[in-house]
């Protein structure tokens, strides 16, 4: 009985004018955004390799001369992510150009990425398709599913006999998720067929399986609106009225509270401008100062000429790293700060299940904000690293004064770091690493469970209610 009643329900959504129009929608919207992914893609795939080969042939450069590697301010860019085309994540408007040498680094800079003088625009992900569109569909496929029957007169004559009641709700809602994957699957199937003609573009074992989590996670996200559009409908006489609750529901939790987001982490946990940025360099640079006046380097610390004997290198060096670090310290606390605000927002606004869904989606393609705060943490490893290297290769040198700090004159003149050639082939290059699909999953499990508990509440809502409903 339960697949007879889900079958009729199948072949009345799929037969209606508002599945074929969304399905429509849905196709149109997944070539477009496969078109556009794949040109988008190609070209910063070119502009990627260029800016990374070109760091790469100035950092070989310095390899005549160690103490120079350790001076040379390299360029590193975040690598352009495939599965953008299932969670683009704003990925155009995140950092992507990364900037250090052995002592220091920079805040992480959005370069060249877009043309400012167009406007942003949403990439249409599948992400943004199924987030804000096929959840739309699934409440306009369920919002007659009850009240809509006992309007005609079909859900009592249903009912009249044998058929216990939840056996009608598992049918309805198999049949309502039935006809919202069809419009999911094809328009996903669309976009990776326009992504997999592309010549400059393969998908590894990977990333088809991280693509095959984020089509379950798509699922398990659609059922909640199923699920919700159930209740409501058990819960309304007309199917107006229930149409008009169900649009207000869905602006509320798909537009409303995620747009809230950066109001909410602006009131809540607001990072430092650039103006208190700079002054807490300042601060920080006055106390190092007023370190070396008290003496706590050592003598002639704040004094530099180019013959070492006239001075006090080891006091420099110390100096110097002091006030390094301290610059350093000031960097790091301010980009915690920064991500801090960007992830407090987001935390705040979880009761969505549309952020929940983004989230999750994110977090299994490797996008977004957590994907540029593990680039910066492998790169702050890759700094240290490089650093571990220079110091071994100039222990070797009996010549060299072995003082690594940030003061290139002096360490030139000083010769406090070797100045003898080294084979480029044994200097660390970074490679940024992906996460494992594992390592994701567990960063994802938190929000799939929430996803889940989404579909318990309203499942359970959706059961007690229909079993109390007057079909009469």
């Amino acid at each position: 009985m339960i697949l007879h009643i889900m079958l009729k329900e199948i072949l009345e959504e799929i037969l209606s004018l508002r599945f074929v129009l969304s399905l429509l929608l849905v196709i149109c919207l997944s070539a477009a955004g496969g078109f556009v992914f794949v040109d988008g893609y190609r070209q910063q795939t070119q502009d990627y390799w260029n800016e990374t080969n070109e760091n790469l042939s100035a950092f070989s450069e310095q390899a005549k001369q160690l103490y120079e590697l350790a001076f040379y301010r390299q360029e590193i860019y975040r690598k352009p992510k495939l599965l953008t085309l299932c969670a683009e994540a704003f990925e155009e408007s995140l950092p992507n150009n990364f900037r250090l040498n052995v002592f220091t680094f920079n805040l992480p800079q959005v370069k060249g990425q877009s043309n400012f003088t167009i406007p942003y625009f949403s990439s249409v992900d599948w992400v943004f398709i199924v987030s804000l569109i096929l959840s739309f569909v699934a409440l306009l496929l369920t919002y007659d599913s009850f009240c809509g029957e006992k309007e005609a007169g079909t859900l009592r004559l249903m009912l009249a006999g044998s058929i216990p009641r939840h056996n009608v709700l598992i049918a309805k809602y198999l049949g309502a998720m039935f006809a919202a994957g069809i419009p999911l699957l094809i328009g996903l199937l669309i976009s990776l067929i326009i992504v997999a003609l592309s010549k400059d573009i393969t998908i590894n074992t990977d990333e088809w399986l991280r693509i095959l989590t984020i089509v379950v996670l798509s699922f398990l996200y659609l059922s909640i609106f199923v699920f919700l559009g159930m209740f409501v409908s058990t819960r309304t006489i007309h199917s107006a009225n229930c149409m008009v609750i169900l649009l207000l529901v869905w602006v509320g939790l798909v537009v409303l509270i995620p747009s809230l987001g950066r109001i909410v982490s602006d009131v809540t946990s607001r990072s430092p401008g650039q103006e208190e940025f700079r002054r807490r360099l300042t601060e920080a640079e006055e106390q190092v100062n007023s370190d070396v006046a008290a003496g706590k380097y050592g003598e002639n610390a704040g004094r530099r000429s180019p013959n070492p004997k006239e001075c006090n290198p080891p006091a420099r060096a110390r100096y110097i790293n002091a006030s390094t670090d301290a610059e350093n310290r000031v960097i790091k606390e301010h980009h915690n700060k920064m991500v801090a605000q960007a992830f407090a927002g987001r935390n705040l606004t979880c009761i969505s299940p549309a952020v929940i869904y983004q989230r999750a989606s994110e977090a299994i393609a490797g996008t977004g904000i957590n994907h540029c705060v593990s680039l910066f943490q492998q790169i702050k490893q890759y700094q240290s690293q490089l650093k571990e290297y220079i110091r071994n290769r100039d222990r070797q040198d009996p010549d060299s004064l072995h003082l690594l700090f940030d003061e290139e004159n002096s360490v030139a003149e000083w010769n406090a770091i070797s100045k003898r050639p080294v084979s480029f082939d044994t200097v660390p290059k970074f490679q940024e690493r992906d996460l494992a699909l594992g390592q994701s999953l567990k960063l994802a499990i938190w929000d799939i469970g929430l996803l889940a508990l989404f579909n318990l509440v309203f499942f359970a809502a959706s059961f007690v209610s229909f079993l109390r409903y007057d079909v009469r």
